[in-house]
């Protein structure tokens, strides 16, 4: 071998691998040699200092739980009786009143993208054709050739989004 060991060579050598080529060079070359033992050393060392450590905390007597865990309880309790009063706010709240039959409710009409959230849009009263609105999938009770008052939800564009009836036909 005609130069000195790498340092991979010196981690092998470490590591245990102890080729032919390398032992020969170490036992002939001082340089690497105390650059292996130094390697070895400094290892040693290092291992010695985590048992060290290891046993100075494996020696700490051991401390009561701190203070600062037994706050949680008060913390938790009131945490607790604001779940309580919720629930009981909730079950004891009266139940929504049904919109009453002659309000007037908008269906969307099939097939129709809906208004982008910056679109504006108008009610336009209107009589509608029946047929219309079988040709849009409404099912009517009335014959096709009538026409009935409705409130079309008109978008900016001018394109139809939903029907309100306000006597409920359909």
């Amino acid at each position: 071998m005609n130069s000195h060991l790498s340092e991979e060579q010196i981690a092998a050598w470490m590591a245990g691998e102890k080729g032919g080529e390398a032992e020969q060079h170490v036992l002939e070359c001082p340089e690497c040699a105390s650059e292996v033992e130094r390697t070895g050393k400094a290892l040693l060392l290092f291992r010695s200092s985590g048992y060290a450590a290891a046993e100075y905390w494996r020696m700490q007597p051991t401390a009561r739980a701190p203070r600062r865990v037994r706050r949680w309880v008060p913390a938790a309790a009131s945490a607790v009786a604001a779940a309580l009063l919720a629930v009981a706010i909730i079950l004891h709240r009266p139940p929504a009143r049904p919109a009453p039959p002659t309000q007037e409710v908008f269906q969307r009409i099939p097939y129709v993208v809906p208004p982008a959230p910056y679109e504006r849009t108008e009610v336009v009263h209107m009589d509608v054709p029946v047929a219309a609105l079988i040709a849009a999938g409404f099912r009517m009770n009335e014959a096709a050739a009538e026409s009935i008052p409705a409130d079309v939800l008109v978008g900016q564009d001018g394109r139809p989004l939903a029907v309100g009836f306000p006597e409920d036909k359909q």
